[in-house]
């Protein structure tokens, strides 16, 4: 089979905006989704919520830690989270239940101390994995420098948080008296993209940027030991072979600064999604096994956007609802300016109709049907 080749695409517009008596989420970012118990739990970070009563929106005094609509109805967080049940997705997502505040407005999974609001620090959640009842999963943690910009801001780092789905309580673990168990080192530096359980490991994804490239890489960790920061090994040879040194990972490849990996049983293979941000098109790459070697990318279609969208990003497949065998999966992505997830979904070519179908339009809207 000739990966990277599309029978057909269709975009699906926003996600369904979620409207209850006291908010409506406006936009957000975000959206990774971790398959539960036979339910689905999402992770989102920047959230911007219109709320009914004016009175409730002022106890929330957390100004946007960027340009965003303000009214005495608007309310900002970092991150936030829902659970829905059901197997397809947009009507699941329609029907999301958010961890709440006890006065009835989603609330912030990942709050941070009062030093760590002084330094203007938030936190975005990235992906996750079930294991024991509970949902281990990474985060940034992001320092504003520049409130008057969409981009002033800087990755510190990334920790490690445990979300109990029964109440939304979250606990953030330490490294050395520190929340940060990998510091940033590069232009940009995020672990925890995407998370896969094969055998006794938990298989951790990652990106590094250096200058304007995003490059993939790989860490590994026993499933019991995901804790422990001294547990993990980075993939330093495609054999492969692992170290306990991160300076020594090598790389997987391009990809975009977050991007989701899964098995597709339609290619017998692992698929690495990702949207190009700056041409505003969806990638594909393939391989084998999760430590690859992952094939050049493809170029699957442009995605529709915004006309003043200067970039698209987030791009992630739900495998968990893959149709048709992973022949057909759902991707979501973002835009700036707090605008509601977008959602396309791709129906591959048959094995024995592999006739050139690749989008071309980088504005995408012609391809899609």
């Amino acid at each position: 089979m000739n990966e990277g080749r599309l029978h057909s695409s269709r975009y699906l517009g926003n996600l369904p905006t979620i409207k209850t008596s006291s908010y409506v989420v406006v936009g957000q970012d975000g959206g990774q989704s971790v398959p539960l118990d036979g339910k689905t739990l999402f992770f989102f970070s920047d959230t911007l919520l219109v709320c009914s009563d004016p009175r409730v929106a002022a106890w929330h005094t957390t100004p946007a830690p960027v340009p965003a609509p303000s009214s005495p109805q608007t309310v900002f967080l970092a991150n936030c989270a829902a659970v829905s049940a059901g197997q397809d997705l947009p009507t699941l997502v329609s029907n999301l239940r958010f961890f709440h505040d006890p006065d009835g407005l989603p609330r912030e999974i990942l709050k941070p101390t009062e030093r760590e609001r002084f330094r203007n620090l938030r936190f975005w959640p990235e992906h996750g994995i079930w294991l024991d009842g509970k949902v281990y999963f990474f985060y940034l943690g992001i320092q504003t420098i520049d409130p008057s910009s969409n981009w002033g801001f800087r990755n510190l780092g990334v920790g490690l948080a445990a979300l109990d789905v029964e109440n939304g309580e979250c606990y953030r673990f330490q490294y050395r008296n520190d929340w940060i168990f990998w510091r940033t080192t590069e232009a940009d530096f995020h672990l925890g993209v995407q998370l896969l359980r094969v055998g006794e490991f938990v298989y951790v994804f990652g990106s590094r940027r250096v200058q304007i490239e995003n490059t993939a890489f790989l860490a590994r960790v026993p499933a019991g030991q995901i804790t422990d920061r001294d547990a993990y090994e980075y993939l330093e040879k495609p054999e492969p072979g692992w170290s306990k040194d991160r300076g020594s990972a090598c790389s997987l490849g391009p990809c975009g600064a977050d991007y989701s990996v899964s098995f597709n049983p339609y290619f017998g293979k692992y698929t690495m999604i990702y949207v190009d941000e700056y041409r505003k098109r969806l990638m594909l790459r393939t391989a084998s096994q999760p430590w690859g070697p992952y094939t050049k990318p493809a170029d699957l279609i442009g995605v529709p956007h915004k006309q003043n969208s200067a970039l698209v990003y987030l791009g992630f497949e739900h495998a968990g609802f893959q149709q048709q065998g992973g022949r057909r999966i759902f991707v979501s992505y973002c835009e700036p300016d707090f605008s509601p997830i977008l959602l396309v979904t791709l129906t591959f070519d048959r094995p024995d109709r592999l006739e050139e179908t690749m989008g071309r339009d980088h504005q995408g809207h012609s391809l899609l049907k």
